[in-house]
């Protein structure tokens, strides 16, 4: 299991989709736009299904990751465990498979948040079905009104901590993450509610 963890660390990670991006350096800012969206468990895309598809799957990227990027490296163990056990809860909410590849999770919700912002639903729901379960809630309602995901809401602003922490005390084990400055991509500017744009 550990030479199968350590070979999984070796390799480089895909650069995440021009959807995901946020704005200033990757990493940072995406950590960043996770905790805006999911500060109040994600509450507050209650009813916005394309920005709560945008946010799942940031949250999809952003922890596989902390399991495949050497630059995460320095991350403890303890906050990857958080990001797991909070993409395991937004899947829950979601009706997706527990054992749903996040590269294929990411593409879907990004295809059904294209599909939302196209006002064109029919496509959002095909694009929904290869990865949600049968039964309850058809995939959009689940979408509009994910009930509150607390583990998402510690998870990413624990993780977001972690980030300026190891800024702060150039923690990189790897060297320092790629930015023009020790804070780049920390700030809020332009990571707004509206990440529909």
């Amino acid at each position: 299991m550990m030479l199968a963890g350590c070979a999984e660390l070796r390799e480089r990670p895909t650069a995440p989709p021009p959807e995901l991006s946020a704005g200033g350096e990757p990493l940072r800012a995406e950590a960043e736009a996770l905790v805006l969206a999911f500060a109040d468990g994600g509450r507050a895309l209650t009813g916005r299904p394309a920005e709560m598809a945008l946010a799942v799957a940031r949250l999809e990227y952003m922890t596989e990751a902390l399991a495949s990027d050497l630059r995460l490296a320095s991350v403890p163990e303890r906050v990857r465990f958080l990001m797991v056990s909070a993409r395991r809860e937004s899947r829950g909410a979601l009706g997706m498979a527990e054992g749903a590849p996040p590269g294929r999770a990411v593409d879907v919700l990004l295809a059904t948040r294209r599909a939302l912002l196209a006002r064109d639903e029919p496509a959002a729901r095909a694009a929904m079905a290869p990865i949600v379960r049968p039964g309850g809630l058809p995939p959009l309602g689940r979408l509009a009104d994910m009930g509150g995901l607390p583990q998402a809401a510690i998870a990413t602003a624990i993780l977001r901590d972690e980030i300026v922490r190891l800024d702060l005390e150039r923690g990189w084990r790897a060297g320092p993450l790629p930015s023009e400055s020790p804070f780049g991509g920390i700030s809020t500017v332009g990571l707004g509610g509206n990440t529909d744009r």
